[in-house]
Order: structure tokens, then sequence, then C-alpha cells
């Protein structure tokens, strides 16, 4: 066992995010043999953390530990205490089972456990975790392995517990515009489904459900906070990150992150690890389908909905798979502001309201009604309109944005304005549109900073069928420094965000 010395916590008025790190005194760190690349591990009132860490000469001195305002609130490590601090060494079953995996030899439940527990803690480095998650590009999982890992992933942490029937609804990849569980949430919980809902930051996307609701409201709270959100509003919209459920999937969308990269198996396990540990039990999974989708095909659908449908079925979960068409943007807006816009204009019934959202969102809720046995065919869908035509839905999110601590419940969609910074691009010729690269659309996006940037976005003035004349504007770009805009131009060259004939 390494050695261990004891120190005061100092506070640092600083707040990370997800980048969990402590900061020690560089020589000190140096005595126990501890460095910039190791995690260590933190020992307070009996319960043992393992950070990150970063070193300093100057700021933090001999027998302090520098923690951050996040590190401070999510363990309730209180400025001035004391702390036992060690080098933190991964376990030997997890850095073999990790070698074997490496080896393409594959693994029993026990090894797929010991590695999910060890990232869970925060035990591997990023350099191991990157490694195990590399493996999923060039390993192919067979379904038994998947349902593992997902049960593992789950299981090495906390899970909630719900009675009854709990429902959830998942698109598997960001369609421009297509923010529809915004307004299923709302609607379906003012029928009395549980629906708790709680989403990561986005991976392969500019911007997606968490980016989008945290305009609205807090996406933060607790475990002991979402029971208390559920058992009173049948629902929450809530960050996933803020839980300790399911961490080590947190920690493998951290290092995909860079690269904008998840393999179609590691999806799989993913969504399917957060809603057991949700426990969720009925579930509607949306695949969008289009040659520039993630999913290009239907043959490559029709191969996930069976690895959905397995690893449901040994998770003891019914799920229902959607497979839907993503040949453009539901809507015109790409940026979290203007997209919850066009969700509160549905919610609203605002004349202005985008149809084809709201179509896909009565449609969507339709289904997973039938899930839950509720009502079938004509009557779930007429169910589900209902609900939004007669404001039930919209009194319902009312009831969310107040019960998860934000300042206006009673905003209206056209209360979110419009960003002044802005390039608009023409057409150089008249043509028609004949397909959209929604690719080619995430990484504009991307480019300009979004979702980071809240004045980051792009506005699609033209659809499929559209006929367009020389010198239309045919998108428009903003930005919050003109730099931006000229790196989304060079990105463009050569290529084109609208196929034409």
């Amino acid at each position: 066992m390494s050695e261990v010395f004891h120190v005061k916590t100092k506070l640092i008025d600083i707040q990370e995010g997800e980048e969990l790190a402590i900061v020690l005194n560089e020589e000190q760190a140096r005595e126990y043999g501890i460095s910039s690349m190791d995690k260590v591990s933190v020992l307070y009132k009996w319960e043992e953390f393992i950070f990150d860490v970063t070193l300093t000469h100057r700021y933090i001195n001999h027998h302090e530990i520098g923690i951050t305002k996040d590190i401070s609130e999510k363990y309730n490590i209180e400025p001035g205490a004391r702390v036992a601090v060690r080098f933190a060494q991964t376990n030997r079953e997890a850095l073999d089972a990790l070698k074997k995996a490496l080896k393409w030899v594959k693994l029993n439940y026990q090894e797929i456990l010991a590695i999910m527990k060890d990232i869970s803690t925060n035990r591997f480095t990023d350099t191991l975790t990157t490694y195990f998650s590399a493996l999923w590009f060039f390993y192919k999982s067979s379904d038994e392995e998947m349902y593992m890992m997902a049960k593992a992933m789950a299981e090495t942490w906390e899970m909630l517990k719900f009675k009854w029937v709990v429902a959830d609804k998942h698109c598997m990849w960001w369609i421009p515009g297509n923010e529809t569980t915004m307004i299923m949430i709302p609607l379906l919980s003012s029928l009395w489904i549980k629906m708790p809902k709680t989403f990561s930051k986005s991976i392969t996307t500019p911007a997606a459900t968490w980016e989008c609701v945290n305009v609205l409201m807090d996406i933060s709270f607790s475990k002991e906070e979402i029971e208390n959100l559920v058992k009173k509003q049948n629902c929450c919209l809530v960050r996933w990150w803020w839980l300790d459920l399911a961490p080590a999937d947190e920690q493998l969308i951290k290092v995909a992150y860079p690269l904008s990269m998840q393999s179609y198996s590691r999806t799989v396990v993913s969504i399917m690890a957060k809603k057991y540990a949700m426990w969720i039990n009925h579930s509607l999974i949306d695949i969008p389908i289009w040659p520039t989708a993630k999913v290009p095909d239907m043959k490559t659908a029709n191969r996930l909905k069976k690895r959905y449908e397995y690893v449901g079925k040994r998770l003891w979960m019914k799920v229902h798979v959607e497979i839907t068409k993503a040949s453009q943007p539901i809507w015109a807006w790409i940026w979290p502001h203007l997209q919850v816009r066009e969700v509160l204009r549905v919610l609203q019934q605002h004349e202005l309201r985008p149809m084809d959202l709201q179509n896909k969102a009565v449609y969507l809720s339709s289904k997973l009604i039938e899930v839950v046995w509720l009502a079938k065919w004509k009557e779930a869908y007429e169910m589900a309109y209902q609900q939004l035509k007669s404001g039930k839905a919209w009194k319902k999110m009312q009831q969310i944005i107040k019960a998860q601590w934000w300042k206006n419940p009673n905003i209206k969609s056209e209360d979110i304005k419009l960003w002044e910074f802005k390039k608009e691009v023409k057409a150089e010729k008249d043509w028609k549109v004949t397909a959209i690269d929604l690719h080619l659309i995430n990484s504009t996006t991307r480019t300009l900073w979004s979702p980071i940037e809240e004045e980051a976005w792009l506005y699609l003035l033209k659809k499929i069928g559209d006929k367009v004349k020389k010198t239309d504007i045919i998108y428009v770009m903003y930005a919050n420094e003109e730099s931006k805009i000229k790196m989304a131009l060079e990105m463009l060259k050569g290529k084109k965000m609208y196929e034409i004939k």
C-alpha cells in the first residue's frame, strides 16, 4: 500500500465542470512519488474519492490540497478539512482483464465488472480508459457481451428504483432541430406515465437535450432530489453526470469526446446501462437513418434493433425500436436557444410552430403510449395529440420548470431572441435542393463552437425540394467572433451542405 500523508483542504474559486482534479504542491507531491499523470486517493470522513492531479509550486503550500467548487459541492468536502492523501493504484484484476481484452480474448462477467469498477471509481488513468474505449472500434462485441457490459456498468455504482411502470424515450442520433424529448416528457408525464429522463453531454453533435433543457431550467440534481421530482411530477429532465449512476459511462464519454466518435456497440451499451440504472422497464428507442446520419441504412438499423431488444430483454426491459428517416433537419435552427424556441412554440401551440417537429413528437409519444399498454393505434395517437392541443403538455412543462429551480415557468417562445453577429451564405446559381449533408451541418456548427458558445449557431433557410434562385440566402452562420466564421468558411471549401440538381 502506498504511503499516506495528511493535508488541509483549500478551496480554489474555480469550477472545472466534469474535469474533477485536486491541486497539490509540486515538491510535496514529488516526495510521495506523485506526478501530474497520476491519480490520488483522498480519504475524508471514512469515504474514499479518486481524483486527477494538478501540480503547482506557487498557489498551494506544503500540507495543503486544493479542491475546486465542483469537488466541494459534489462530495461535500469542506474547506479547511483534514484529509488523507495517497497514490491511487489500479487494481491488478482490472489491469489483467484489460491486457486480456487488448489481446482480443473474450472477457467473462467478473473481468468486465473489475474494469467497470476501476473506471467508475476513477482509478483507471485516462490512458487506460482510452485503450478500453478504443477496443470498441476494433473488437466485434457479441450481444451477450453487450448485455454483460451494460449490467456491469450500472451495477458498479448506485441505482435508482421506482415503482410500477417506468418509461423512457431515447433518440440514437442527433438530427438538427429534432428536440422531441422536451415535448414528449411533459406530454407523457401529464398522462401519469413515469418519465425520469436523463441525458449526457453531446459527443458527436453540436447540441442535444442536455444543452437545450439547460436553457429553461437547472439540470443538476442528486439521486434523492430526482426521486422526489419523479414522485411529485412523474418526470424529470436532468443531466446524468451529476449522479453517481453508471459513472464508468461518463468516463468513457470523456475520452471519446475529442474525436466525436462512438461505435455502435458502445452506443447500445451506454444507452441500456443508463436505462437499467434508472430502473426503466419500458423504453422507446428512435433510430434515425440516412446516408449522412449516424446509422446510414436499414440493414444497420435492423441489426441495432435486434441488439437493443436482446440487451433490453436480458435486463427485464420491454424495448420498442422505431426506425425513422433523417433526410434533413426537423427544423431550421441548429442552436440550443432557438431549438428551445421551437419546442415552446409546439407546446404553446403558437401559429408559427414547426409542424414536422410536432408531428414527430406526437407520433413517437403514441408509440410509447402503446408500449406501456395505455392505448393502441389511432386511439394512442389521438390521446397524445389531445394532450398537446388542450394545453396540458405545456402546463406540465411549466410545472417541471418551476420544480427544477428556474425563474420563469411562464416564459413565452418569442422571449428567446436572436443574436446580432452573422454571415449570410448565398446560392451561386439557380437549383433545386435534392439532399442535405447532416454530417457537414454537424461539423460546421462545431467549428462555430456550438454548444460551448451560446452565440454559435446555424440557420438553414432551405429544405429538400425547395427551389433556389441565384443570390438567394441558403443558410446563415452566427458566432461571437469573426474568426470562427472564417474557420467555418475555410472548412466548407470544396464541400456542399446542399446537394443540387
